[in-house]
């Protein structure tokens, strides 16, 4: 059996892949379309514009998760 915390570790990081999967995806998409049209500003707005989506949606992830993944202090190294 899982203690909370692990749980908690495990609910994090599985979001942080979801949120990767999709931005991969999407920036797929943008890529493709500039294959497509051949056209150099649907590449800068995509990216730009797959940035000011993911952004936010990172931050609150860290805002929400990052506690979770901090590091457990290590209780054999003793400080002088």
């Amino acid at each position: 059996m899982t203690s909370i915390e692990e749980q908690k570790r495990q609910e994090a990081v599985k979001a942080l892949i979801n949120i990767a999967m999709l931005e991969g995806v999407v920036l797929l998409a943008v890529v493709g379309g500039y294959f497509y049209t051949n056209n150099f500003v649907h590449l800068i707005g995509g990216i730009v514009g797959s940035t000011l989506i993911f952004g936010p949606m990172f931050v609150r992830w860290f805002n929400e998760h990052g506690k979770a993944l901090k590091a457990k202090p290590n209780s054999d190294v003793k400080s002088d």
